[in-house]
């Protein structure tokens, strides 16, 4: 086995990893003990979601029978905050609000519930309207939508530049992920605070992974068949009554080294070039942005991973990845752009993820 640099997911040799709660900011000891199973997803454009099994029958005051009923804090739009990791020190790894609970029974088996929760970026997805933000920033947009629901926004490497914004019968979320994929950026919500940043400099730390240590699965692929050469746009500017063309072979495409697909296919001879006919442009700036978006999003999905690691809640989306134990073509840095915590009594605390690079290292 290849020599690890992997920082152990606890300092104890052996750890308990079972999930603590807290709903509406209070410890329930109860709730941790009942817990079954658990499921926090995470992707890029923002939206982590629950899913929290547990058992309801035990001793109440004195008494066997439903743990959590009516009138008790497992309830529709209670705050929940999900703990995982080693437990003397746990990490937070989702905190949200609660939009389903599901009761079960059958005969044989004790009564159970399940919890439904999505974070702070529920109420955005829930709000559909149209409406629209003249002579506004790409951050004075954010910050507007991001106050309609009671968050503050850290925002760095927007685009700059003001505009007339237009949201049709869309969501919130719907209209921000738009608005942002138009910059190649990313927003993810960490605690009450809304994350943007240029999808190449979302960086949420560091993780080296070794196949057969804590890398426990993995499968990794280089595919030229979405791959382009080139993209080109091109538009008429009414300020100055011009025409502009403008083409991208790429401005940011992330973390890893190597040969990237536009490289390749320039190699084996096949000029593959993608025109932005569908989508509209101002003036000539505006254009390259999206030519450069359009292209650096396609070539960031050149190699892709998939991987399952012992649950480590340092996994989330926009961690960088140092894969090692692969060989010398994949072996390289990624950035996570899915990630999926579980926890049932078979598997224990496992982390599933998907991570991509522009680069192979060794073709």
């Amino acid at each position: 086995m290849p020599e690890t640099t992997e920082r152990p997911v606890s300092s104890r040799t052996a750890y308990s990893a079972r999930p603590t709660l807290r709903v509406d900011g209070q410890a329930l000891p109860a709730l941790d003990d009942l817990v079954r199973t658990f499921s926090v997803t995470e992707a890029e454009g923002g939206m982590s979601s629950l899913s929290l099994g547990m058992g309801n029958w035990g001793m109440v005051d004195g008494t066997l029978g439903l743990v959590f009923d009516a009138g008790g804090p497992i309830k529709l739009g209670a705050r929940v905050q999900l703990y995982a990791g080693e437990t003397s020190g746990p990490t937070e790894i989702f905190d949200g609000q609660i939009h389903a609970i599901e009761a079960s029974g059958s005969v044989g088996a004790p009564p159970g519930l399940l919890v439904l929760a999505e974070d702070k970026l529920y109420a955005a997805r829930m709000k559909r309207r149209s409406r629209s933000y003249e002579d506004m920033s790409v951050e004075d947009l954010v910050r507007a939508i991001a106050g309609d629901h009671g968050l503050s926004v850290d925002a760095s490497g927007l685009p700059g530049g003001t505009r007339l914004w237009v949201q049709l019968d869309e969501s919130d979320l719907s209209f921000l992920r738009r608005v942002l994929g138009r910059s190649d950026c990313e927003l993810q919500v960490i605690g009450s605070t809304l994350q943007v940043r240029s999808t190449a400099d979302m960086d949420r730390g560091t993780l080296d992974l070794t196949l057969y240590s804590q890398l426990q699965e993995v499968r990794v692929i280089a595919d030229l068949s979405k791959q382009v050469t080139e993209v080109s746009t091109r538009g008429f500017d009414p300020a100055n009554g011009s025409p502009f063309d403008k083409t991208s072979t790429g401005a940011q495409p992330g973390p890893g080294s190597g040969r990237t697909g536009a490289s390749l296919l320039d190699e084996i001879g096949l000029q593959r070039k993608e025109h932005l006919g569908a989508l509209p442009c101002r003036n000539e700036s505006e254009a390259q942005a999206l030519a450069d978006a359009a292209f650096d999003q396609r070539a960031r999905q050149f190699v892709r991973l998939h991987g399952r690691t012992e649950g480590n809640a340092g996994l989330r989306v926009g961690t960088r990845v140092n894969l090692h134990g692969v060989g010398r073509r994949f072996d390289n840095r990624y950035a996570v752009i899915e990630a999926r915590h579980r926890f049932d009594p078979t598997s224990g605390y496992v982390t599933e993820f998907v991570a991509q690079s522009a680069f192979l290292a060794d073709h």
